[in-house]
């Protein structure tokens, strides 16, 4: 497998190819394109067909990443949880910046280097401080960022950690297939489990290996906790909201879109509301939309059509004066988040990033 590098940075330049062209003040809307104009347009142009909604994307993420480096701390960190800090990063990465490179290179550096930091010797991405708060969180969101962060940057200190990190990943994981919160076998949630299935795909593309019997015991375990109505639950069957989010896409990121679970799945998630907070039950509202978003993009079609333009316009109303968001309501984040709004911002970013696609995790 080739590394993603000039993948993603060839994404990179043909996205503000494109969006050069739509926000362009005179001609048509579409000029006739070139070969690598088509690229841009098969990847960006077919979810964003209207000038008015380039823009007005762009131009709230971009007011986000200013609020997110503004209240960036000197030594890197946004949080004293790495869960925030890996967040953070991403929200900069998905809107095509790379590390060593533009407005915010030195963001991503110092960030990086506060993540690198923490890691200790068995590859464990916690802040001493922060170790009490269920780790494998914050390892999968840490080991997901690194990977992506790898994939546009290949620092050797960062493949070690990697390295390190993938290895706690492979000999963590339980009997069933699935993670818990400590950096141990034991148990499993469907949670946890999510979020160490990113990481491990981000880093695969990165070419770090991981082993086919690791995914496959995954995937095992993502189906087991599939409920016959369509869904997926948070230990067994179930149909909760956000674990169905999850579980949906991590079936899809391992190619098994078609799998019969996913479908019904998918079918439940068109059911849902999206009404800003808990108005529409759904706990973990930040966190939903974050995999929801990106399970209805792989499934594309009636899923992504219907979905998409709700939630775009819902995040982009809700987005505050100094370009971040708030928590709409509920238990999310009160474990992992300080007194800021990071978490909640950079969660929210990376739903509207959707449209932009650089992160070579969530691609099709």
């Amino acid at each position: 497998m080739k590394r993603k590098t000039r993948t993603t940075f060839s994404r990179i330049v043909t996205f503000f190819l494109l969006l050069s062209l739509l926000t362009a003040p005179c001609g048509p809307a579409f000029a006739p394109v070139t070969h690598a104009q088509e690229v841009a347009k098969s990847d960006s142009a077919e979810i964003l067909t209207e000038t008015r909604v380039v823009e007005r994307v762009t131009v709230s993420v971009d007011r986000a990443l200013e609020y997110l480096a503004s209240v960036q701390r000197p030594d890197g960190a946004w949080d004293g949880n790495n869960a925030p800090n890996a967040l953070a990063l991403l929200a900069f990465m998905g809107r095509g910046h790379v590390p060593g490179r533009g407005p915010y290179r030195d963001v991503l550096e110092k960030g990086k280097n506060f993540i690198l930091r923490t890691q200790d010797a068995n590859g464990v991405f916690v802040p001493q401080r922060a170790a009490g708060s269920g780790p494998m969180y914050q390892q999968g969101l840490t080991t997901l960022a690194m990977a992506e962060m790898y994939g546009m940057d290949p620092d050797p200190k960062l493949e070690e950690a990697l390295r390190k990190a993938v290895d706690l990943l492979v000999r963590c994981q339980s009997d069933k297939g699935g993670w818990r919160y400590q950096p141990k076998k034991a148990d499993e949630d469907l949670s946890v489990t999510v979020m160490q299935i990113v990481a491990l795909r981000a880093a695969n593309n990165a070419e770090i290996p991981v082993p086919a019997e690791v995914i496959n015991k995954a995937v095992a375990y993502v189906k087991s906790c599939a409920d016959p109505k369509g869904g997926y639950g948070y230990q067994g069957p179930g149909r909760k909201p956000p674990t169905t989010a999850a579980g949906t896409l991590s079936l899809q990121l391992l190619s098994h879109h078609k799998d019969e679970t996913v479908t019904k799945a998918l079918d439940y998630l068109a059911t849902l509301p999206v009404e800003w907070g808990n108005g529409g039950g759904i706990s973990y509202y930040y966190y939903f939309h974050y995999y929801t978003i990106q399970a209805k993009y792989q499934a594309g079609g009636k899923y992504w059509a219907a979905w998409h333009p709700r939630v775009r316009e819902l995040f982009l109303e809700k987005q505050n004066v100094n370009g971040s968001w708030d928590l709409p309501g509920g238990s999310e984040g009160a474990n992992v988040v300080g007194v800021n709004n990071v978490y909640w911002t950079a969660m929210a970013s990376l739903v509207l990033e959707v449209y932009m696609h650089f992160l070579p995790a969530y691609q099709r």
